[in-house]
């Protein structure tokens, strides 16, 4: 072992290895307890099938480290001021995340929290040597939604339309409309589970952990990397286009019951067999330049400074373990701190505005479960006059934290299978005290339906078009108001053949006028 790391034994008993020890016992309780909150919400994201493979990083990040321990002892083990720059920027991510009701800056955080204790306790040299597990230890932050679902409906539609071709140089007549294959006899549809990015996340952690067990030049690393993607595409595609195959020339049983379940994991073994394929080739590539390796460094004795750095050590632990206690203590303070106005409950909310007559409807059990909110009010208008329908959802929190927040209607409306057409922020006229606004409009299509939608984020007086404006609202309200209550406006209607989307627009601008006269009064400002 390295004399200068583990703590030393004194004239005067082990009380300077106890203390070293209860040092670190303090750093790690304070580090849990500012952190649990991310914890649950990165486990949370662990436990859903698109990032199950999480679990296998922390073990491939620790076996990285032991294979790179011979390497490792070229260094010499001197604690780093930069961690508590580290930690700092890792309480602000903290913050920020809690705050702003973003659980991925949770995730990030305890990253970089991680990265910061490993720089106090060994340096920056250290640290840099291990740059790459560190690398593979940031796939333990789950993507956040609205990009995972952005990705998986780009995807449902390239391996829709490339499993189709292959299917089509098999000799099968199909065709393809969105994510939806038609067989003739029945219909296939390219679900959110077989976009193929549940093998592309754990896929591209394998070619980044192949280039870098297996390959020495950077640019052969890289190629590892990027040859995941359509690997992972391909793979995907040819799963579906045999679904297909067997749907037609077997039973639609066989290719729903054993091959669906079956083929995700012989899919995942294909692609493992390609990307070796891959790395194989390289291996063989005539380009290498001769005598090229890495870079040795120069043997250093770790006794050379007089420095007691043990007792530096650890007193940088007891800092970062208040660093650490100061982070929690304010969020605390400022979550506790939280004003909930008074308002009326959507139980009073008018079913009659204007000409528009409406129906009350709830949502299931499980939808309210994921939409996190403390009021809701969904009701579906009719026009009685000129015959039109849409469909006002609003959900208001008392208050928002991660997990408990307001999120942008994208993610579900992806994920109910509509495509998006277009996208945009359009003005309109809100009676006072709101005046000229911006909100989202958006037009979706879904078996040759189209929806016109729009939304915003009425918070605390405010209407806000853009997530991410919304988030940092959300931290400075809750230190600056205390406040961070707040809803979700989402309007929809489906339109009617003969409608286009401006005289649609109209109709709902003219619905929005008198239902921002009703609104504020359940959505304080």
């Amino acid at each position: 072992m390295r004399k200068d790391i583990w703590p030393q034994t004194h004239t005067d008993g082990q009380s300077g290895g106890l203390g070293w020890w209860l040092s670190f016992a303090v750093l790690a309780a304070s580090f849990c307890l500012q952190h649990y909150v991310g914890f649950g919400n990165t486990l949370s994201r662990w436990n859903s099938e698109d990032f199950s493979y999480c679990y296998l990083v922390p073990p491939l990040f620790v076996y990285l480290v032991y294979i790179n321990r011979r390497s490792l002892k070229v260094h010499e083990l001197r604690p780093s001021l930069l961690g508590f720059v580290f930690l700092f920027f890792s309480g602000l991510l903290y913050l920020g995340g809690n705050l702003g009701s973003i659980e991925t800056l949770t995730s990030v955080a305890i990253w970089v929290a991680v990265i910061g204790v490993v720089l106090l306790l060994v340096g920056i040299r250290m640290v840099k040597s291990l740059a790459f597990p560190f690398l593979i230890l940031a796939f333990i932050v789950p993507l956040p939604p609205f990009l995972n679902n952005l990705f998986t409906f780009k995807l449902k539609l390239i391996s829709s339309a490339l499993s189709v071709k292959m299917m089509h140089i098999g000799g099968l007549s199909v065709f393809r409309e969105g994510n939806i294959i038609d067989l003739g006899f029945t219909q296939l549809q390219v679900v959110d589970a077989c976009s193929g990015l549940r093998y592309v996340y754990p896929l591209l952690l394998m070619g980044f952990v192949f280039g870098y067990l297996f390959h020495k030049k950077w640019w052969e690393r890289v190629i590892m990397a990027l040859a995941t993607i359509p690997i992972s595409v391909f793979a995907n595609a040819l799963r579906i286009a045999i679904t297909g195959y067997l749907t037609i020339n077997v039973s639609p049983q066989v290719a729903e019951s054993f091959f669906h379940g079956f083929s995700g994991w012989l899919i995942f073994m294909i692609s493992l067999m390609f990307l070796l394929i891959v790395s194989w080739l390289l291996k063989l590539s005539k380009s290498r330049l001769a005598g090229q390796g890495p870079a040795q460094e120069k043997e250093t004795n770790p006794n050379a400074d007089s420095l007691d750095l043990s007792n530096i050590r650890q007193s940088y632990l007891w800092i970062a373990s208040a660093l650490f206690l100061v982070f929690w203590g304010v969020n605390t303070a400022l979550v506790s701190a939280q004003i909930k106005p008074l308002r009326k409950t959507f139980e009073e909310f008018p079913t009659v505005i204007g000409d528009w007559h409406g129906e009350r409807s709830y949502v299931s059990e499980k939808i309210l479960d994921s939409l996190w909110a403390d009021d809701y009010v969904q009701i579906r208008f009719s026009n009685m006059r000129t015959g039109d329908m849409l469909l006002v959802f609003v959900p208001y929190y008392e208050y928002q934290k991660t997990r408990h927040t307001a999120h942008s209607p994208v993610s579900c409306l992806l994920g109910g299978g509509f495509a998006p057409r277009s996208r945009k922020i359009i003005q309109s006229n809100f009676p006072p005290p709101f005046g000229q606004v911006e909100i989202r409009q958006m037009v979706l299509e879904k078996d040759g339906e189209l929806l016109l939608s729009n939304y915003w984020f009425q918070q605390r007086g405010r209407i806000i078009v853009s997530e991410y404006r919304n988030k940092w609202y959300l931290f400075w309200d809750s230190v600056i108001k205390r406040r961070t209550d707040g809803a979700l406006v989402r309007l929809e209607m489906l339109l009617r053949p003969y409608q286009d989307v401006k005289a649609s627009q109209a109709v709902m601008d003219s619905f929005t006028q008198e239902l921002m006269k009703i609104l504020p009064e359940y959505i304080p400002g």
